[in-house]
């Protein structure tokens, strides 16, 4: 008798520690689970939005906030008329190319922008302010925020490298000798020129392609919210014209800089441009993406691309 007690006592402790042990497995289980949905949780609450959903964001973040440039129902003539209602905008950071016929007002534009030009009607405005009506010394100001890109680069033949790049930053501003050097060594290396090979060398000792190189690194001296560039590609080689093409997309990925660039060269044109503004009989013709300029429809544009 006394045997069978113990072995029932002996079972009775076997089953409880089963037990035990059957409901700490279950709150291990539960934990883990547990566990489980927190990091499912987790995840799903740290997923990053997805890059086109992003984009569309940023695109939406950038048409509310007010154009960099724009030019709004403008008029100007001469002897006769030039330009007629042209309007169009260029938001932070997008390149802007302008594409026409000869003597259809491209680089009249530019210089409306700069304001060197007044127009008869319309107003062009920076960051949403009517430069139409300003002083000289007002519209001094506001060209501070840009920098310019001649075609030929219109250096300065009797000036080294180094005195055409820091040239900007002599007249306009109060920066010591030895910052305007490290600027002009950073806007140098900026569009891949070794500064200690360049820096003392005149214009007439350059390949094309490095004078349009220095044209820009002297354009961006200022640090410039906008560039304008007149012809950038004009004469240049095709590996040349590639490199120019490059460096205007870096300004624009990598410092966000707005930029209208006025050019015949219509595969630079669509391999750089946010969009495209096609000039036509005093106005434009067409402004959008290179992707809907491709596929549109219109005849001009046709046939325009046609001829290119």
């Amino acid at each position: 008798m006394t045997d069978d007690r113990d072995k029932t006592e002996i079972e009775r402790q076997r089953g409880e520690l089963r037990e035990t042990e059957r409901r700490r497995e279950g709150r291990r289980v539960t934990e883990r689970k547990g566990d489980s949905v927190r990091a499912a949780i987790r995840e799903e609450l740290s997923t990053e939005t997805p890059p086109t959903s992003r984009r569309a964001i940023q695109r939406a973040e950038r048409e509310a906030e007010t154009p960099v440039i724009a030019l709004d129902h403008v008029y100007l003539a001469f002897a006769s008329p030039i330009l007629e209602d042209v309007s169009f905008v260029a938001r932070k950071g997008e390149t802007i190319c302008i594409v026409g016929e000869s003597g259809t007002g491209k680089s009249t534009t530019l210089k409306l922008i700069l304001r060197l030009l007044v127009p008869d009607r319309g107003q062009v405005n920076i960051d949403g302010q009517d430069i139409t009506d300003l002083t000289f010394e007002e519209a001094l100001q506001v060209r501070q925020r840009m920098g310019m890109v001649f075609q030929g680069a219109a250096l300065f033949d009797s000036m080294t490298v180094f005195e055409n790049v820091a040239y900007p930053l002599r007249e306009h501003t109060d920066l010591s000798e030895d910052e305007i050097e490290q600027r002009v060594r950073e806007k140098l290396e900026f569009v891949d020129l070794e500064p200690d090979k360049v820096l003392e060398q005149l214009p007439s000792q350059l390949s094309g392609g490095m004078r349009k190189r220095v044209g820009i690194a002297r354009g961006m001296a200022n640090n410039p919210e906008i560039m304008l560039y007149d012809e950038p590609t004009s004469g240049l080689d095709p590996l040349t014209t590639g490199t120019i093409t490059r460096l205007i997309k870096k300004l624009q990925k990598e410092l966000d800089v707005t930029s209208v660039v006025v050019s015949h060269d219509i595969r630079s044109v669509f391999n750089m441009a946010s969009k495209v503004a096609v000039l036509h009989d005093r106005r434009i013709d067409f402004f959008g993406t290179p992707e809907e300029m491709a596929g549109s429809d219109d005849p001009y544009i046709r046939d325009f691309l046609g001829g290119t």
